[in-house]
């Protein structure tokens, strides 16, 4: 019984510590500030993006082919924006990707470097209500391959610099438009050829400005609010060829067991196997963010996240595909083939593993670790673009402080915090030239939208956009004012 009432006690104290801790775990007042809008032309902003959409700007599977319409697509932003390019300086980089530059008057200021890509996944005509590169402009929307990913981001940069240059506004700071043209084949070919440049040429950002966080609705984490997500890092990216030979044949007599069969068990048995889950840095900053906005349930769970971490892991890990991928390296069977004939024993069976590497975690331990599970029924490599997970970017700066301010002062007091983004963009390539890269897309869109991007009928709110465009006339003055 003593030791009974010490375990009680024990649990007791516990307990009473952890309401303690949560009560006095408050968050900074949020200031919703009276936002007063520059005044966007949304007709105008929504024609410009839907003439963007029109350039079929495709992601070239072979760099060395020779095309115009990256070229074609430049001149059309060059006569688009007269006030930002009738200043700007121009360096095309390996061909297709640029750097537009506009200078600013005080040298002692760090530039900002605003990335986007040039580049769309391609979009058969199938499914389409409207032809996908027709950019249609219909019921509040503009439709088309790229008017999400990330053409539309791309002009409202563009929209608000040049509504903020015909009205006389002088920037201080330096801002360097960096737009690549293989996003989506990893930006080797173009972001990655930016940053080795602007690196021989001794250039220092003050921070970079990409696509990725995104504005969410806080009732999934009970908070009575929206979430306004940067993202301060990104997972390392890694295609793993799994192989298995055995000698081929007819399938009329097949041999106990076939390549194709051994292959499904080696990828049964990976997906069986999933990475543990843990809380990296970034995510644990998250928690931290929002934590005292939550609801007393949520929010006595996430302050005493460090103790309830292996039950908060493990129902995260079974909620969602969301929050799983955010506590644990995912590992998703993509690709398999074998015969090209339905009637053939496959010498060869192949498959992809795609796996998104969480922040603390290696290529190469991700790929000892399939090996370990496949043993010697199969051969593991390596495919060409991995890439291990990014550094985490400053939150204890000035650039973060500015970045956060802007979105709380043009989205109405929402909480902002910082997140692992789960996906990979051009900005990973840019930590040689600051330590403040960020992944913030200003535009509001509902879970329908964001489903459309890289799928049929992909459109952008055209309020949104607007928006969007107020966001970045409003981040250029408080940066470089």
């Amino acid at each position: 019984m003593i030791v009974l009432y010490c375990i009680l006690g024990v649990l007791g104290s516990l307990l009473l510590f952890m309401i303690i801790r949560t009560i006095l775990t408050k968050g900074a007042p949020i200031e919703k500030t009276v936002f007063v809008p520059y005044g966007v032309d949304k007709d105008s902003v929504a024609t410009h993006l839907s003439e963007a959409v029109k350039f079929k700007t495709v992601t070239l599977q072979n760099p060395l082919d020779e095309t115009e319409i990256f070229y074609q697509y430049q001149e059309y932003l060059e006569r688009t924006y007269t006030h930002v390019f009738s200043i700007a300086k121009k360096k095309l980089v390996n061909r297709y990707s640029v750097i537009y530059v506009v200078e600013g008057s005080d040298s002692s200021l760090l530039p900002a470097a605003i990335l986007a890509h040039q580049d769309v996944v391609p979009a058969p005509e199938e499914g389409w209500i409207v032809p996908p590169f027709s950019g249609a402009i219909m019921d509040g929307y503009v439709y088309g391959r790229g008017s999400q990913d990330m053409k539309s981001q791309m002009i409202a940069a563009l929209e608000a610099l040049d509504i903020l240059l015909k009205d006389g506004f002088t920037p201080k700071r330096t801002i360097y438009f960096c737009f690549g043209h293989d996003e989506e084949l990893r930006g080797t070919e173009g972001a990655l050829q930016i940053s080795k440049y602007l690196q021989e040429q001794g250039v220092r950002f003050e921070f970079a400005l990409d696509e990725g966080g995104t504005i969410l609705n806080g009732k999934m984490l009970g908070i009575d609010n929206k979430i306004a997500l940067i993202g301060i890092c990104e997972k390392g990216y890694a295609d793993f060829v799994i192989e298995v030979e055995k000698p081929g044949g007819h399938a009329s007599s097949p041999t106990r067991r076939t390549a194709v069969g051994i292959l499904a068990e080696a990828i049964y048995d990976i997906e069986m196997c999933p990475r543990s889950t843990y809380f990296a840095q970034p995510t644990k900053d998250l928690f931290k963010a929002v934590a005292p906005y939550m609801k007393p349930i949520f929010k006595f769970l996430f302050v005493n996240r460090d103790i309830l971490s292996p039950l908060l892991r493990l129902v995260l890990s079974k909620a969602d595909p969301l929050t799983n991928s955010l506590v644990r390296t995912t590992m998703a069977p993509t690709q398999a083939r074998g015969a090209d004939a339905p009637n053939v024993l496959p010498s060869k069976a192949v498959a992809n593993v795609n796996c998104r590497i969480n922040t603390g975690e290696t290529v190469v331990q991700i790929k000892k670790y399939i090996e370990k599970i496949v043993g010697d029924r199969a051969n593991v490599r390596v495919d060409v673009g991995s890439v291990d997970p990014s550094p985490v970017s400053n939150i204890k700066c000035a650039a973060y402080d500015v970045l956060t301010k802007t979105i709380s002062e043009v989205y109405g007091g929402y909480v902002t915090a910082p997140f692992l983004f789960i996906a990979a963009t051009d900005s990973k390539h840019y930590y040689p030239l600051t330590n403040n890269v960020y992944r913030f897309t200003p535009f509001e869109k509902t879970e329908d939208d964001a489903s459309r991007i890289h799928g049929i009928n992909e459109r952008q709110d055209i309020n949104a956009l607007a928006m969007g465009v107020e966001f970045y006339i409003r981040l250029y003055k408080n940066l470089c004012s």
